[in-house]
């Protein structure tokens, strides 16, 4: 499978109880990042592998979604660090609306990595906070 799914799985839960400045390491605790390749969901230093040229999806889902049936994550935005990044973000108008954002990889080199942040909103019993996150892309 050339194209790359990455999930932001939240406990929506524990994230929504944090303090009102959480630090970036009480949120990480509250997530894991994953994808459909062999990055299996993980909490520290998350690097997706993706290949050259591959559409690019983000999604969010609530980690304990029986235990908390109406909760949700939504992915609001993603930011490029770099001018010149190796990922392009489309605009909502193109097709991935409000609930998750997509994207394609540029031309890049082999082994070309580089740091995003991913922008999210959180919806626990009614209550909603925003979060950002700074993982990581390598073109594989």
């Amino acid at each position: 499978m050339k194209d790359t799914i990455i999930t932001l799985y939240v406990d929506t839960k524990k994230i929504i109880a944090l303090k009102e400045k959480p630090t970036k390491e009480e949120v990480m605790d509250c997530i894991l990042i994953g994808d459909n390749h062999n990055d299996p969901p993980k909490k520290e230093n998350f690097v997706s592998h993706i290949r050259e040229k591959s559409k690019l999806a983000w999604v969010g889902a609530a980690m304990h979604i029986m235990e908390s049936v109406q909760d949700f994550v939504i992915i609001t935005k993603i930011v490029v660090n770099k001018k010149k990044s190796i990922i392009k973000i489309n605009d909502d108008s193109k097709g991935s609306g409000k609930t998750h954002k997509d994207g394609y990889v540029r031309n890049a080199k082999h082994g070309s990595e580089e740091e995003y942040r991913i922008h999210f909103l959180v919806n626990s019993d009614g209550e909603e906070r925003k979060f950002k996150i700074d993982p990581k892309i390598r073109v594989i």
